[in-house]
């Protein structure tokens, strides 16, 4: 039996005429969604010139101090010179983000977000005191050229310019917000996610118990990749009802799906991490953008296309600087805290009670308008964010919302249109290597 899908690609946007979310969301019959590793906004799309509305660096003067502590240390400033390769992975910790948005690891609760201590814990955590330029690396931007797929995707489709990542803090506590609206208290890339230890209900089970079609296709290629579980078995459900070993299957089975008109009704891709295609530091770029690309021009070439929505993100900004504050006072997904010691030996305990960094998102979907920037959803309140995600497919699919952050969360279904274009390009470009 062949599925429709529905592509959603997250990124950047321009607040264009919203239907109402229940006119164009019937067009949509399946969700794509590739989430990729460890890149801020203004790393990927600050140096994006396409439409000058884009919230990015081109008419930003964005600077960090050296040391926030000392007001007379050098002033480093953004510049389109980012490596394809990073030197360093920087440090994504909770802890440590909270050096890079408020400079210190210990913000008071009324504490306001400077965004000025990205290049200071750079330097802390690998201590470059005496190496700036290496320091700066994760204050640098791409020139658009360096990532043609990102900019052709959120020119042809729906960039949003504000989308935060739902953690200010690691990979895996990211994407359980992304699959199931909560970390249940893990909030760094603890065992638990190794061993599919998380207790809460996830999409998958949720889906599963709605009859709706679902799949977690994983890349595993990287010598790193085995480290890291997929996302749908973080959980117990999957692992103890047989799931994982029905539902979870290489990458070589969505390209093999995808051009028989088989993706499920909800495809959720995994990269593999972290050495080539996931832009996870030290991985390529310009290898991720091509992994992007492929999974698009499946998609785009898929009999499923005119039924799809893919949605891209990234999981979190991995240490990189974005220039943007993160929303504050937003709901957890549960009650329980998190505690870890900061890198100057002191704990500091986090209640999920505010946003991640800024990360690009892009709705991709024949269904959506050409060039969109998306900034704060039309309603105007809260803001766009990971667990806007499972907020939408609870409308599309009319499922119950999983908790308080997905309640909470905006929903983009008035950005699904009920105009089909017929120009859309049948293949993203190619990212060269340099």
């Amino acid at each position: 039996m062949a599925f429709s899908t529905v592509l959603l690609t997250i990124g950047l946007g321009l607040g264009a005429a919203a239907l109402p979310a229940s006119s164009g969301m019937k067009n949509i019959k399946n969700v794509v969604v590739l989430v990729q590793e460890n890149r801020s906004f203004d790393t990927l799309a600050g140096g994006f010139t396409y439409n000058s509305a884009i919230d990015g660096l081109v008419n930003n003067d964005y600077c960090n101090l050296a040391n926030v502590s000392v007001p007379t240390s050098e002033n480093i400033c953004a510049a389109d010179i980012a490596n394809n390769i990073a030197s360093d992975d920087p440090d994504h910790s909770i802890t440590g983000g909270n050096m890079q948005v408020f400079g210190t690891y210990h913000p008071a609760a009324d504490a306001k977000s400077s965004m000025g201590g990205f290049v200071t814990e750079q330097s802390y955590y690998y201590n470059l005191q005496q190496n700036m330029m290496e320091a700066a690396e994760v204050i640098n931007y791409y020139k658009p050229d360096l990532v043609p797929v990102t900019e052709a995707m959120a020119e042809n489709y729906v960039l949003f310019d504000r989308w935060f990542a739902a953690v200010p803090g690691p990979t895996n506590p990211n994407r359980a917000y992304l699959t199931s609206g909560t970390v249940h208290g893990h909030g760094s890339n603890d065992n638990a996610y190794n061993v599919s230890m998380l207790p809460q209900t996830s999409i998958f089970e949720q889906l599963t118990e709605h009859n709706i079609t679902w799949m977690n296709y994983q890349n595993t290629t990287g010598k790193g990749s085995a480290s890291f579980l997929p996302d749908a078995l973080f959980y117990q459900w999957t692992a103890k009802s047989g799931m994982g070993d029905t539902n979870v299957l290489p990458i070589s089975q969505f390209y093999e799906d995808a051009k028989n008109g088989n993706l499920p009704q909800f495809t959720w891709i995994n990269p593999e991490c972290c050495d080539y295609m996931s832009m996870h530091p030290k991985s390529p770029i310009n290898m991720g953008e091509n992994f992007m690309k492929s999974i698009y021009d499946a998609i785009r070439g898929s009999p499923q296309w005119k039924d799809t929505l893919f949605i891209i993100t990234w999981d979190e900004h991995g240490g990189f600087a974005d220039h943007v504050a993160p929303p504050t006072g937003v709901p957890a997904g549960d009650n329980i805290p998190y505690t870890e010691k900061a890198l100057d030996g002191k704990n500091y305990t986090f209640h999920f009670d505010r946003l991640g960094i800024r990360v690009p998102a892009m709705l991709i979907s024949p269904w959506v308008e050409k060039g969109v920037v998306q900034n704060k959803p039309s309603s105007g309140e809260g803001d766009f964010t990971h667990t806007s995600i499972l907020k939408f497919v609870s409308e599309l699919w009319d499922l119950p919302t999983l908790g308080p952050r997905v309640d909470w969360s905006p929903s983009f279904g008035n950005l699904i249109t009920n105009k089909f274009r017929d120009d859309t390009p049948e293949k993203m470009p190619n990212a060269a290597g340099y």
